[in-house]
């Protein structure tokens, strides 16, 4: 087997499981998003919590819709 060449090629141990790295990239941009924008560091980590919650909730609400889309719609569709 070759060797992995960093982003020319996926890396084979995240092959199955990269939807999972979806969580700590929400954390990590939600952390910086928060700390440019927020006037008052008292309440950081409780609207970062609250903006990384929103963001995992809004990427699996769009994969729900997506896949009954696809899983129920497009069969319907007429093909010619």
């Amino acid at each position: 087997m070759p060797a992995w060449i960093p982003f020319l090629s996926p890396a084979p141990a995240t092959s199955r499981w990269w939807w999972l790295l979806m969580v700590p990239m929400s954390i990590l941009i939600c952390m910086a998003w928060k700390a440019v924008r927020q006037d008052d560091m008292r309440g950081y980590w409780g609207a970062v919590t609250r903006m990384s919650a929103q963001v995992i909730l809004a990427m699996i609400g769009m994969f729900v819709a997506l896949a009954a889309i696809v899983q129920f719609l497009v069969p319907q569709l007429p093909a010619e």
